[in-house]
């Protein structure tokens, strides 16, 4: 029996992981690359060095393209001045990227991985992977230069990988609960993720920051409606008025305006609306059926203080606006009514908590102490 339970609970990952191999494949000639050329980072540097008991950059270079059927100069310089390999701007995973170094000319090279990184040899730290923004690098920079054949074995467009995630994650959301994190679609990002840098200015990293927004906005989701589900079960539901509720409403109202900021970088006025009709209306519902009740506690609080510390004519001017509130209060639920029908319930309980609160104030102003 527990053997066909523990076979239950892992069958959704099985089939999740099934999914995400399933994508994987589309990427598993660069990832591929990718992971076998890392598979040699802590290798020392050996200067002529062209196995893994060793590499210098160029012998290591040699080494990674012979293991897919290509020949290169043995040299730095002479793979920068050679006529088989073309000069790139737009890099791509596999192309060679040169630097002046410890003399003019190209005198190092590592292999471009993504990301604005390069594996290479290092003189100091053997097979290891670097930044192009890295001072060191970025000063010595000359350029890179690709290997159309290898290039050519190794693409797949990322641009179109990255538009299908999008409208995967865009359809999902826009039929689908906003706050249900659709793990399959995680997965899927993950491993774009390593891959493409989030960047509007390309068509590749443009689509993928849509999709991050996404996910940030259903993980905002579900802490928006965790916090309006505990608010509406002690505040609503059992009308529960206390410093530890009022806490939680400013915990919910905090939460509601981070997802607002959040949700209004969504892409399109479909998935924008969506997510602020399925998270953000609810929650202010919530917030609302209470606001006025819990500044009419925060306010009966400060009037008991300024009658506390003596200002008697100023705790009952603040009764004044109290009772301001309260008729607000009444105003806000019939209005809020009209909108969304019987969404904003009356707190009967509290008002009576609050209105003998009030009249114990009342009380001690009129005589005085």
């Amino acid at each position: 029996m527990k053997k066909c339970a523990l076979i239950l609970l892992l069958l959704p990952i099985f089939l999740l992981s099934l999914q995400v191999k399933s994508h994987a494949s589309v990427l598993s000639k660069e990832g591929e690359f990718i992971s076998f050329s890392k598979q040699y980072i802590g290798v020392p540097y050996r200067y002529g060095g062209s196995t893994p008991s060793g590499f210098d950059c160029s012998g290591y270079i040699n080494y990674v393209y012979n293991q897919y059927g290509y020949t290169l100069p043995r040299t730095s310089a002479d793979m920068y001045a050679s006529k088989s390999l073309s000069p790139v701007k737009d890099l791509k995973v596999g192309d060679i990227m040169f630097f002046s170094t410890y003399k003019p000319g190209a005198s190092h090279a590592g292999i471009y991985v993504g990301n604005n990184e390069f594996i290479h040899a290092s003189s100091s730290k053997g097979v290891t992977v670097s930044k192009l923004e890295e001072s060191y690098w970025n000063k010595r920079y000359l350029g890179a230069k690709r290997h159309n054949e290898l290039s050519s074995d190794l693409s797949f467009s990322t641009d179109a990988e990255a538009k299908k995630l999008w409208q995967k994650a865009s359809n999902y959301y826009l039929n689908s609960s906003v706050t249900n994190q659709n793990q399959e679609l995680v997965g899927l990002y993950n491993l774009l993720r390593g891959q493409v840098k989030l960047d509007s200015n390309t068509v590749a990293g443009e689509h993928l920051l849509r999709t991050a927004n996404l996910i940030d906005s259903t993980k905002l989701a579900n802490t928006l409606s965790g916090t309006t589900n505990q608010l509406a079960d002690k505040m609503i539901a059992n009308q529960e008025l206390t410093d530890e509720t009022v806490t939680l409403y400013q915990e919910q109202s905090a939460d509601i305006r981070k997802s607002e900021r959040v949700y209004s970088r969504l892409y399109g006025p479909d998935m924008r609306n969506r997510f602020n009709k399925e998270s953000v209306t609810p929650a202010k519902i919530a917030k609302e059926t209470v606001i006025y009740e819990v500044s009419m506690y925060l306010l009966l609080d400060t009037i008991n203080n300024t009658k506390n510390q003596g200002n008697l004519e100023e705790a009952r001017n603040l009764l004044e606006k109290y009772d301001r509130l309260e008729r607000r209060a009444i105003e806000i639920k019939v209005l809020g009514n009209s909108l969304h029908a019987n969404a904003y319930q009356n707190l009967d309980r509290i008002h009576r908590q609050l209105q003998e609160e009030k009249g114990r104030l009342q009380a001690e102003l009129q005589t005085g102490r």
